[in-house]
């Protein structure tokens, strides 16, 4: 995966954080609901881009490997 996708799955990921998807409780739950289906429409485009999965979990590992 380079270094740009990697980035915009980042991206998405601390945008799917609960603090940050529902803007601190800020949002009604239908456009918590909203937000979450659009950023994991994106996810799902990148990862077929990328051909595979791809967790969470692994872009924290590779995050802090550097």
């Amino acid at each position: 995966m380079d270094a740009e996708t990697r980035e915009r799955f980042f991206g998405l990921a601390c945008a799917l954080s609960p603090e940050c998807l529902c803007c601190d409780g800020e949002l009604p739950p239908d456009e918590v609901e909203e937000r979450r289906a659009e950023l994991m429409a994106e996810w799902r485009r990148l990862e077929a881009k990328v051909g595979r999965k791809v967790t969470e979990d692994e872009l924290w590992e590779q995050r802090f490997r550097r």
